[in-house]
């Protein structure tokens, strides 16, 4: 019966043999589970404008002088019109 190899040893023949497959383009709803070739850049921000993860805010009913009033309203995925 052969001997065993060391973890290290296997390890290091098994790697040493294996080569990275060549890129394929693939539509889109095949691509789960793969890994791409290159590193993916986007060619513009989206938003093209400063915003926050979250929108609103939070207190401590505590923390303020009674009722608070808005006085700004600003749809999703619009830019502020004030600061």
């Amino acid at each position: 019966m052969a001997e065993l190899l060391a973890l290290e040893e296997a390890l290091e023949r098994v790697l040493g043999r294996v080569r990275p497959l060549a890129p394929e383009t693939v539509p889109l709803e095949h691509a789960a589970g793969r890994v791409l070739a290159v590193a993916a850049r986007a060619v513009a921000d989206l938003p093209p404008f400063a915003s926050s993860a979250m929108d609103g805010y939070a207190l401590r009913a505590s923390d303020t002088p009674g009722s608070l009033a808005v006085v700004l309203r600003v749809a999703a995925g619009s830019p502020a019109t004030e600061a």
